[in-house]
């Protein structure tokens, strides 16, 4: 059995996402975090073969009592740079509905942060997919990535 971790605070996306991976990879078992913390906390407590990762996360999972805290436009490279700190190492694809991150001065493009997360983090990251939901082509992208990844 192999286990996939999402983490997306979207719903629509995650409806999607998992749609697409019980089709492709049906012996998946699929585990969602809505959070960098609740995806961390995950990452740390049970063996995850492959997390798909969303770049822009609350602090905390967002409920009637909690607003999630501030989102992160780089949630995606904390986890990263988490996963790193405690010497985790797994397969990791971002998957992203934004073409652009940050603003002013931090601002930064997909194709910019996928080469930095390809220097700073090439034990874990391997990729990262456009998604869009009424475009299929992000389908096309991520089964390229988990074909390379899940052969491995």
């Amino acid at each position: 059995m192999t286990n996939v971790l999402i983490v997306e605070d979207d719903e629509n996306k995650i409806t999607q996402i998992k749609e697409f991976l019980k089709s492709t990879v049906p012996q998946a078992n699929l585990i969602v975090a809505h959070s960098l913390q609740s995806g961390l906390r995950v990452v740390k407590e049970k063996q995850t073969d492959l997390v798909l990762l969303d770049m822009t996360l609350p602090t905390y999972d967002i409920g009637p009592d909690e607003p999630g805290g501030d989102t992160h436009p780089f949630g995606g490279r904390e986890f990263l740079r988490q996963l790193q700190r405690f010497k985790l190492k797994m397969p990791v694809v971002v998957i992203t509905q934004f073409e652009t991150f940050g603003s002013g001065t931090d601002a930064t493009t997909l194709s910019a942060l996928d080469d930095e997360l390809r220097r700073k983090h090439s034990d874990n990251y391997r990729g990262s997919v456009y998604y869009h939901a009424a475009i299929e082509s992000w389908k096309d992208q991520l089964k390229l990535l988990l074909a390379q990844t899940l052969s491995k």
